[in-house]
């Protein structure tokens, strides 16, 4: 059985004019319909590719569904020292400031005032890092440090801190960073 061809053009001796089949009339889609059909397809495919993106890569995510709270005071060991974290500033954010009081206590629960600490910064769930911050000896046997966080999400502070022995010893902390 032969196709029926319906022409849109006026002129139907031009023979570079679209011809549809028949029963694409009778079915109600033109293609015309078809033409933005495919258009609105191709391009709500890429407004969600680029939500996806925006939401995975540049932390959008974090706004609507921020990280849990870090606890206000975490502690490490490592070589039979103690190494406490504590939150001075609060819940960490991206915006700032945030400080971060650090306590070295030895095996006899002894405070430890002569090393050199500095804090690496990053984050565990893309390969982002942070500037690394050198902590200070403040007031009541504490070491200050004043990160930056580059965006919210969960971030590994890798605290290195040496004796005037020359020996490092390094533990691990991991916080949760907010936007602000």
């Amino acid at each position: 059985m032969e196709t029926q061809h319906i022409s849109l053009s006026p002129m139907p001796h031009m023979p570079h004019m679209r011809r549809i089949p028949a029963d694409a009339l009778e079915k109600g889609v033109t293609p015309r319909m078809q033409d933005r059909l495919a258009r609105g397809g191709i391009i709500s495919a890429g407004v969600l590719c680029f939500c996806l993106l925006a939401w995975a890569h540049l932390g959008v995510g974090a706004y609507f569904f921020p990280p849990a709270p870090t606890v206000s005071q975490q502690v490490a060991r490592t070589d039979g020292f103690a190494v406490t974290l504590a939150l001075s500033s609060g819940q960490l954010t991206a915006a700032g400031p945030n400080t971060l009081a650090i306590t070295i206590d030895d095996a006899h629960h002894r405070a430890i005032t002569d090393a050199r600490v500095q804090a690496s910064l990053v984050m565990t769930t893309m390969a982002m890092d942070a500037p690394s911050v050198s902590a200070t000896l403040g007031s009541h046997d504490h070491y200050i440090a004043h990160p930056r966080f580059a965006m919210a999400g969960i971030w590994r502070v890798t605290l290195a801190f040496m004796r005037p022995d020359g020996v490092t010893h390094i533990v691990v902390f991991t916080v949760s960073v907010r936007w602000g």
